[in-house]
């Protein structure tokens, strides 16, 4: 089986870990709506924000969610990962340097813009994200699309094929 899986806030705390930093740089407390907005209205501060988070190495300091690499490591042993993410390419070198470093082992790595994560989950018989708009999309092309819950994407589908998760646990029982 193929199995695409988002990094952020899927296999990495990185709105938890980042949210000190985010709210350092933007010199004010962002609740996390509001960073998904201003990360999506806003896109020159983010890059700026971005570019910042790079040079500090920021994205290299973000935890694992809990059973996340176990899971993954399990998985990779007879199917086929692929993490399609959609951090900045320049963030790939400090990607790749915490997934090894987390032992999170993949088949391949992928980087794409928003709601572009399905050119590159061709196949994927399951997906793990937690953008509700990717989430629409990659119903289109997955048979599965687990959500994973959050804050910002509390909200109804009308694609059948989208299951909301809260946990790693929940998500090694239903793959």
């Amino acid at each position: 089986m193929k199995i695409g899986i988002d990094i952020d806030n899927v296999i990495a705390n990185t709105f938890r870990d980042l949210l000190p930093h985010f709210n350092r740089f933007v010199g004010k407390e962002a609740d996390p709506i509001e960073v998904i907005r201003m990360m999506r209205e806003d896109k020159l501060k983010m890059l700026a924000y971005y570019f910042d988070a790079w040079r500090k190495r920021i994205m290299t300091r973000v935890t694992p969610m809990e059973g996340a690499a176990e899971t993954i490591r399990d998985w990779h042993k007879q199917h086929a990962i692929k993490l399609i993410t959609s951090r900045l390419t320049l963030f790939n070198r400090q990607t790749r340097e915490w997934l090894h470093r987390h032992a999170v082992p993949y088949h391949e790595l992928h980087h794409a813009k928003e709601k572009t994560k399905h050119t590159k989950a061709g196949g994927c018989h399951v997906f793990i994200e937690d953008n509700p708009d990717e989430c629409e999309v990659l119903a289109h092309h997955c048979e599965r699309v687990l959500l994973f819950d959050h804050p910002w994407n509390r909200r109804e589908f009308s694609a059948k094929n989208i299951i909301r998760v809260k946990d790693w646990k929940e998500i090694r029982d239903l793959i």
